[in-house]
């Protein structure tokens, strides 16, 4: 597929969050519909410093969205949709040294291969 990418920014990535490091982790798949979360989520709109942030509007588009997300938070959705991101992001750490060679794009690259089983 061709993508075009359009950036308000001189160049892509300069409004990215800081606070992942621009780390590449593949094995940190986790979706945010989870159960729990509604709960968590509630608590999160009081504190300062939180994960995640929610603006109430009227917009119904926004509550449909709330609605289908808390559907989405119970053990068997979790799990469905906790496989489907790790296929994702296992074919996207498989596909991503061709798509360098590709397009070569200049970040410090550093692997680290961890050994889950020692």
């Amino acid at each position: 597929m061709e993508v075009e990418v359009l950036d308000r920014q001189r160049e892509p990535g300069m409004e990215t969050s800081l606070a992942n490091a621009g780390e590449l982790s593949y094995g940190m798949t986790s979706p945010w519909a989870a159960p729990g979360v509604p709960l968590k989520a509630l608590k999160w709109m009081f504190m300062r410093h939180r994960p995640l942030t929610i603006r109430p509007r009227t917009d119904p588009a926004m509550w449909g969205w709330c609605a289908r997300m808390v559907a989405n938070c119970n053990a068997r959705s979790y799990a469905l949709n906790k496989g489907r991101m790790v296929r994702i992001s296992n074919y996207s750490r498989d596909v991503l040294p061709e798509l360098l060679r590709e397009v070569p794009v200049d970040f410090d690259l550093k692997e680290q291969v961890v050994d889950f089983d020692h």
